[in-house]
Order: structure tokens, then sequence, then C-alpha cells
């Protein structure tokens, strides 16, 4: 298994009354599997995933297990869990925006970190990013690489993080609501790249979304998280059918529907 977590629980301390966010999560991936975290705004899936990278300070106590690539990281210390964010696991989010300095180029922004933590030469780590930039479909790689992130679209800055992600040759991509902003167009060529990706490079990956009509298409398993807890695991195919739990009904039946012929 690329990611395994086991009866994971946080807690936020303030004061002498701990606020409880996560209780009992338990979710894996393994290579080659798109595996689906579903819940509306505020149930715990960012939250989870922060807390699988370990990037909550000491305010928050965590206990579980929490396997990344093998590595415990409940129990590594701060250099082994940073030498695991930095090669093993790549987190793609919501804003690519945000992701990338606005006053750097594209080109510096993505090579620098195979530069700086990798060691890679940088005309060598130009060369993968330039690589990387074409494969995920970017027309005209090499100017892009010049420009700064204003210069460039919602969709074309997502292609880029997603290619800043896979520069560094991850086992599992962690999506965190990474097409939630984007046009549908947008959204189904990100997620066409994203198959791609797992099929061709043996790839696991955690698509986190709100949208369980969109995770039932793409995800091989989907786990539906309501309030910091799994309240039904569901599978493909015949997901729709098979959801019981009454949460899972609402976010089934919440979403909109063409009007029947014949009604207004």
């Amino acid at each position: 298994m690329l990611l395994e977590i086991e009866q994971l629980h946080l807690s936020f301390v303030a004061g002498d009354t701990p606020a409880h966010i996560l209780t009992g999560i338990d979710v894996d991936v393994a290579p080659g599997e798109l595996i689906g975290l579903v819940g509306e705004s505020g149930s715990g899936k960012s939250t989870t995933v922060r807390a699988a990278l370990r990037l909550y300070g000491d305010e928050a106590e965590i206990s579980g297990r929490i396997l990344l690539d093998g590595v415990d990281m409940v129990q590594a210390d701060a250099t082994e869990q940073r030498r695991v964010r930095a090669s093993s696991v790549a987190l793609v989010q919501q804003d690519p925006r945000a992701a990338l300095n606005p006053v750097r180029r594209i080109g510096d922004s993505l090579a620098e970190r195979l530069v700086k933590v990798h060691g890679m030469r940088r005309a060598e780590a130009d060369e993968r990013i330039l690589s990387l930039l074409t494969e995920v479909g970017l027309t005209h790689p090499e100017r892009r690489m010049r420009q700064y992130p204003h210069e460039l679209s919602g969709g074309m800055l997502q292609r880029v993080v997603i290619a800043g992600a896979l520069s560094t040759d991850p086992k599992l991509i962690l999506a965190d609501e990474a097409t939630s902003a984007l046009d549908v167009t947008t959204q189904a060529e990100i997620i066409a790249m994203f198959q791609r990706q797992i099929r061709e490079r043996g790839l696991g990956m955690l698509f986190i979304t709100h949208d369980l009509h969109l995770a039932g298409a793409i995800c091989d398993r989907i786990h539906v998280l309501q309030r910091g807890e799994i309240v039904e695991t569901l599978q493909r195919p015949g997901l729709f059918d098979a959801a019981s739990h009454p949460y899972t009904r609402t976010l089934i039946e919440s979403a909109p529907a063409l009007a029947r012929k014949g009604r207004s």
C-alpha cells in the first residue's frame, strides 16, 4: 500500500477542552488505484490529508496509524516526515495560484525544488520541467516557463502545478479539490490527465471532492465523510444503488437534475 490510514483520530487542544475533528478514519490507497474522499465543506476531507502529511503543529493531538510509502508518519521524526513529503507524495490543491510565487517565473518556481531539495543541476531540472509541461498538455511549454502565474489561466496553472507535483516522481498524489474551481471542460481534461498518469506511471491517488457524482464516475472506491467520520464506503460499479446511509443519499439527491420533458 502507498497510503494506509488506520483509526486516525485528530483533536485540537484549546484550553482544557479538546476539539475532536477526526474520529476513526480508515483509508488506504494501492498503486494504480484512484480512491475518493467525499463530503461537504467542513466534513474533514482536507484535514485528513493534512493530518496524514503531519502538517499540523503541536496544537494537534494525533493518534492511530498513518503509513506513507511504508513510513509511520505518527512515529517518524520531523526529518523523516520531510523526506517522505519531498519524495514519495505530492499534494495538488484547489487553488494553483496559492502554490506558486506570483513574482517568480513558472520555470524558476518549478525548478527550485528539484535543485535545492533533490540536488539536481539547474539545466537538468529545466529539461525535466519542460518535458513534464509538455506531458500534461500545456501548449508552448518553453514560453510558459518564462511567464509569471498571472499570465496563465486557472486551467493552465493547474497543469503547471500538476507538472511540478510529478517532477519528483511521487508514488502517491493527494488531489485536494484539484478540479473544483475549473470549468467543466477543463475539469474533464485535468481528470483525464490524472487517469492517464495513474495508468502509465502506476501512481496511487486520493481524490478529495465535494462532488459525489464526479467521484462516482472516476474512483475505484469512495469513502463518504461526515463531521470527521467515515459513514459509508462504496465500491464501483453500482455505487449509487448501493448507497444506504442517509447522508450519502442526501448528497446524491442534492445534485441538480434536468427537468423532465413536459415540465417547466
